[in-house]
């Protein structure tokens, strides 16, 4: 039984698959890694224009409340004026 038949396999053919394994599951997991960096950058830039945003339109919000109110405390001053410049 020491003899063995054409096509078999040896320990030392295993052998080299297994490294040759070991070595392609260390450049996936490689790319794995560079990919889920790249991913939460990605997440990290994505949460920072949603809070971009959200500050642009509170501010957008806040100063269309103070335009109205400018523009009611005008067109109250200008209707004030009226009815004191018609009086004399």
């Amino acid at each position: 039984m020491t003899e063995l038949s054409p096509g078999s396999v040896t320990v030392a053919d295993l052998y080299r698959e297994l490294v040759g394994m070991r070595a392609d599951v260390v450049k996936a997991l490689t790319r794995i890694e560079v990919i889920d960096a790249a991913n939460s950058n990605a997440d990290r830039i994505h949460n920072d224009h949603e809070t971009r945003i959200r500050y642009l339109e509170a501010v957008r919000w806040k100063l269309a409340g103070a335009s109205l109110v400018l523009g009611a405390i005008a067109g109250g001053g200008a209707g004030w004026i009226a009815l004191a410049l018609a009086r004399h």
